[in-house]
C-alpha cells in the first residue's frame, strides 16, 4: 500500500462537494480519485472495469434500481477486498445500525476536518471498523437567535472576508505578465485551496436562517422554498417575488420558441433544465456572500462583469466536472485551466453583452434600484427585473454550453450524456455549430446595431409556453456613436429607409390611385361601351333569327 497512492471512488451527488474533495485532496500524493459518480447503478458499471480501496458513498443517495445494501452486495460479490465508507451529515441512530448491520465498514460525518477523514479511511483500509458513537442527536440542526449560533455567523463572515481578499489579490498577481512558471504554478495551487476553505466554510459554519412566510403550500412553492430559503439574509417582499417566480418558471417547459438559436438548444431538456438551476443556484449563493460579509457599495458597483464572471467560472467548472471529466484526457487541474483561459473570450462573445445585470445586481444587494426604474414603469418593475434575472442565466448557461461545444462537443461520452438526441451525429453536430456561427455574424452586424439604434435591448426569458424573448427601451446613444464600419453602415441604412419609407409610400400610394382611375374610369368604361354595343348587336342578330317576322297577306278585293 505504501508504494502506491490509495485510491478512492467518490459516489455522491454533490458536485461542489466531489469538486472540493477532490481539490483538496490533489495536495495529499498518497491518495488519489480513480472514478466518481452520482448514482449507484453507474458506480457498479464502473467498478467492473476498475478497482478501488475504498469507496466514498453518501448514504442518502436515492437511486431507482438501487438500494445502499444492493449496491454493497454488488461490490462485495465481485471485488470482495474493497472497503465501504459512508460519508454524509449526521444519521440518526437508527439508521446507522441498519446499514452497520449490512456490513459496510465504515461511518464518517461530513462535517469532520480533511485530517480526521483521511485517519478514519486510512484505518478501514487497515481493516478497522469506524462507526462513532452518537452522543445527541441533530447536531447538524442551525438554531437561530442563539448567542453560539451568532458568534459562529461572525466567525464565519470574517473568514469569507478574509478568504475573498487574498483571493483578490492572487487574481490580480495571475493577470500581471511577465509571471514565472513556477510563480503560477504555486498560485494557482494557492487558489485552489483558498477556494476549497470558502466552500468547506459555507458548508460547515452555521448561519441564521430567515423562513420565508407563504401561506401556498403546492409543489411549486416547496420546491422554490427548498432553493432559496436558505438564505444568510432576510429578503424583501419585492425580491422574494423576483427569485420565486424565476424558481417556479424553470419548471415549465424549457423549449427555445424563439426565432433565434441558443447555445443550450443543443442539450437534452433535462440537462437544460439541470444547468439553467444550477447557474442560478450559484448566482443566489453569491449574492448571499457579498450580502453576509456587507461588501462595500462602490466596490459592487465597480466589479459587476468580475461578479458575472464568478459566476460563470464556477458554475462551469461544476457542470464541467460532472459531465466532460475524464481522468485519462483531462485532469481536474487542466480543467479549471481550460476554463481560465476561456473566461476572457466568453466574458467579451458573451458576459459583457448581458443587459442591467449590475443595476439589478446593486438593486437585490445594496437596496438601489433607482437605474431600474428609469427603464420601466412602476407597474412592469418587478416582471422586467425578474426577466432580466432569466436572461441572466441563460446566458451565463450559453456561456458554458459555448466553451463544451468548442472543446467537446465530438467526444462521445460527452454527446451521450448532454445533448438531444436529435443533435448526436457529427453531421448534426457541425450544422448546430455552423447554424450557431451565422447567429453570432447575425447578432454582431446586424441586430445588435439595429437593437443601439432603436434604444432597446433584448432579452430572453421563460414563459409558459418554452424560453421566448421580448425588448425592452433603453437608452443607448454612446453605444450609438460609437459604431463604425459595417455595424455603423447598418444604423444608415436603417435611417435611410425610414427617410425614404414616407416619400416611397406616398408615391406608391399616388401611382396606385392614378392606375385604378386609368383602369376603372377610362379604360374600364371604354371597354364597358364597346362590350355594351357588342352585346347589343348580338342580341339584335339572335332576335331576328330566332323569331322571323310573318308575311303580310295581300289585300283581296271583295
Amino acid at each position: 500500500m505504501s508504494d502506491r497512492p490509495i485510491s478512492l471512488f467518490l459516489v455522491d451527488n454533490d458536485p461542489i462537494f466531489r469538486l472540493g474533495l477532490a481539490t483538496i485532496l490533489s495536495s495529499h500524493s498518497q491518495w488519489e480519485i480513480v472514478g466518481q459518480t452520482d448514482n449507484l447503478a453507474d458506480a457498479v458499471t464502473e467498478l467492473s472495469n476498475n478497482t478501488a480501496d475504498l469507496i466514498i458513498l453518501d448514504p442518502t443517495l436515492t437511486d431507482e434500481t438501487l438500494t445502499p445494501e444492493q449496491f454493497y452486495q454488488a461490490v462485495k460479490n465481485s471485488q470482495p477486498q474493497i472497503k465501504l465508507c459512508l460519508l454524509s451529515y449526521d444519521l440518526t441512530e437508527e439508521q446507522q445500525q441498519e446499514l452497520k448491520k449490512i456490513g459496510i465498514e465504515g461511518y464518517v460525518n461530513k462535517g469532520r476536518s480533511i485530517e480526521t477523514l483521511l485517519e478514519n479511511w486510512q484505518r478501514i483500509i487497515e481493516g478497522e471498523l469506524i462507526w462513532p458513537i452518537i452522543v445527541t442527536s441533530q447536531l447538524s440542526e442551525v438554531k437561530p437567535r442563539t448567542s453560539r449560533g451568532n458568534w459562529l455567523s461572525r466567525v464565519r463572515k470574517s473568514g469569507i472576508e478574509q478568504i475573498n481578499y487574498h483571493l483578490q489579490v492572487i487574481n490580480g498577481n495571475l493577470k500581471i505578465r511577465p509571471i514565472s512558471k513556477l510563480d503560477k504554478l504555486f498560485l494557482k495551487g494557492r487558489r485552489r485551496e483558498l477556494l476549497t476553505a470558502r466552500w468547506l466554510v459555507e458548508q460547515l459554519l452555521p448561519v441564521e436562517v430567515i423562513i420565508l412566510s407563504t401561506n401556498q403550500s403546492n409543489t411549486k412553492t416547496i420546491n422554490a422554498n427548498t432553493l432559496i430559503s436558505t438564505g444568510t439574509v432576510g429578503r424583501k417582499e419585492t425580491e422574494l417575488k423576483i427569485f420565486e417566480g424565476t424558481v417556479e418558471k424553470l419548471e415549465y417547459n424549457l423549449t427555445n420558441v424563439t426565432s433565434f438559436l441558443l447555445e443550450i438548444d443543443v442539450l437534452e431538456p433535462e440537462k437544460k433544465k439541470e444547468l439553467l438551476e444550477l447557474v442560478f443556484k450559484q448566482f443566489y449563493r453569491i449574492i448571499n456572500d457579498l450580502k453576509f460579509i456587507e461588501t462595500p457599495r462602490m466596490q459592487l458597483s465597480k466589479n459587476g462583469l468580475s461578479i458575472i464572471e464568478r459566476i460563470w467560472r464556477e458554475s462551469a467548472l461544476i457542470f464541467l466536472s460532472k459531465y466532460c471529466f475524464n481522468e485519462q484526457q483531462l485532469s481536474l487541474e487542466e480543467m479549471e485551466v481550460l476554463v481560465e483561459e476561456n473566461e476572457d473570450l466568453v466574458s467579451r462573445e458573451i458576459l459583457e453583452k448581458i443587459p442591467y445585470f449590475t443595476d439589478l445586481f446593486n438593486k437585490i444587494v445594496l437596496g438601489n434600484e433607482s437605474e431600474l426604474k428609469e427603464m420601466t414603469s412602476e407597474g412592469q418593475t418587478i416582471d422586467n427585473q425578474e426577466k432580466i434575472l432569466q436572461n441572466t442565466i441563460i446566458q451565463i448557461a450559453n456561456g458554458i454550453v459555448a466553451l463544451i461545444l468548442n472543446y467537446f462537443s465530438n467526444h462521445e461520452r460527452v454527446k451521450k450524456n448532454l445533448y438531444h438526441s436529435e443533435i448526436v451525429s457529427s453531421r448534426e453536430v457541425a450544422k448546430f455549430r455552423n447554424r450557431l456561427a451565422w447567429e453570432y455574424r447575425k447578432q454582431e452586424y446586424w441586430q445588435e446595431p439595429k437593437n443601439i439604434f432603436e434604444s432597446q435591448y433584448r432579452l430572453f426569458f421563460f414563459s409558459e409556453k418554452g424560453i421566448d424573448c421580448t425588448v425592452i427601451y433603453a437608452p443607448r446613444q454612446q453605444e450609438l456613436e460609437t459604431l463604425s464600419g459595417l455595424r455603423w453602415t447598418v444604423t444608415i441604412l436603417l435611417e435611410i429607409r425610414d427617410a425614404i419609407a414616407p416619400l416611397l409610400r406616398a408615391s406608391v400610394g399616388t401611382v396606385g390611385k392614378a392606375l385604378v382611375y386609368i383602369l376603372t374610369q377610362v379604360i374600364g368604361r371604354g371597354i364597358g361601351l364597346v362590350g355594351k354595343g357588342i352585346l347589343q348587336g348580338v342580341g339584335n342578330s339572335l332576335s331576328e333569327r330566332d323569331y322571323p317576322r310573318k308575311p303580310t297577306k295581300p289585300n283581296s278585293k271583295s
